[in-house]
């Protein structure tokens, strides 16, 4: 049976993407605005109507290869397990501080693979991660580091995360392939604009679904009182793709790569690590699972396509718009 064109599947996205963007959008006037609203059913279906679309509109890139060897199962379900089991022990074991040893993960990378890094790469990564760090300053959810020292991370995190994800992708071969790229590096300044924009688009029923279901009336979001704090949501949106996604996914499918092929160990690790992620959003613990899912499969997931088999620059841009929409409507929420 022959696959829908691009061009269908994208329509289709689009649709569906209007229908959501309506609805949202209606019962966003109507004053809902928390998680236990009547409408979170229908906000919850349409954005697993969304997610369902963007994931057939943005498949992987990667197709199966004559020279492939068969994926050994014993083994790949093995990694994925211990994987999995080491993920969610850091986290229980050291928490947010986390983020302190992802710097050094990357440079040890760095330094294993040898990868050549051009020049227009360093800089790239090194103006992202600038302007991360400025935005951190501002970033007033983090409260167990001071502003300054969460500054200065995101700094370190996006440049060498940055770095070794490319290094990683280019080593195994995917990055000429599209997985992983960047608009910027590919096609120029004009074309990263562009993706950036359509990201913010393409993340509008998220951004709008975030707020129905509540995401901006919790005391975490009570910091913002500013006209500007909505835009220190640039540093999430460049921080946690390039630490979350493009460094994570690669360094997992590296171990997944020895025993599987890539069209299958690569779709794995994005999986794996999205939901990890969306974990890290949740109080934790056993309870956390409902919240888990939800998250990685509304949100996370989306973000890993788009980021990883689209481009950076739209991963960024809807990543930023989710986070900025639920900023904006704390401003408005808590200081009418």
């Amino acid at each position: 049976m022959r696959r829908p064109s691009a061009t269908w599947r994208r329509n289709i996205f689009v649709a569906v993407w209007a229908a959501a963007n309506v609805i949202l959008g209606w019962q966003l006037l109507q004053g809902q605005h928390e998680f236990s609203s009547q409408g979170l059913p229908i906000s919850l279906l349409l954005l697993l109507l969304c997610t369902v679309a963007l994931l057939w509109w943005i498949p992987s890139p990667l197709a199966a290869e004559p020279a492939d060897r068969p994926t050994r199962k014993g083994w790949f379900v093995l990694i994925v397990l211990a994987a999995i089991g080491l993920l969610l022990a850091v986290v229980t074991l050291v928490g947010r501080l986390l983020v302190l040893a992802l710097p050094v993960v990357a440079v040890v990378t760095l330094v294993w693979l040898r990868q050549p890094i051009t020049r227009r790469e360093a800089l790239y990564a090194l103006g992202l991660a600038l302007i991360a760090g400025l935005a951190g300053l501002g970033a007033g959810w983090i409260t167990f580091i001071t502003p300054v020292q969460w500054a200065v991370l995101q700094v370190f995190l996006v440049l060498t995360g940055l770095l070794a994800g490319w290094a990683m992708l280019r080593h195994s071969g995917l990055l000429p392939k599209g997985v992983g790229r960047s608009l910027f590096l590919s096609e120029g300044v004009i074309a990263a604009w562009r993706g950036l924009g359509q990201g913010i688009l393409i993340g509008t029923p998220w951004a709008l679904g975030t707020v129905v279901m509540g995401g901006s009336m919790g005391s975490r979001e009570a910091w913002v009182h500013a006209w500007w704090q909505p835009m220190t949501a640039i540093q999430p949106g460049i921080a946690e793709e390039a630490w979350g996604r493009l460094l994570l996914v690669p360094l997992l499918f590296l171990a997944l790569r020895r025993v599987s092929p890539a069209q299958r160990a690569f779709p794995a690790a994005l999986v794996v690590i999205g939901y990890w992620f969306a974990y890290l959003h949740t109080a934790g613990g056993p309870g956390a699972i409902i919240s888990t899912l939800m998250i990685g499969t509304l949100f996370a997931l989306p973000l890993s396509y788009v980021c990883l088999y689209r481009d950076l620059e739209t991963a960024i841009g809807f990543h930023f718009w989710i986070d900025c929409v639920k900023f904006a409507f704390a401003l408005i929420l808590f200081n009418r």
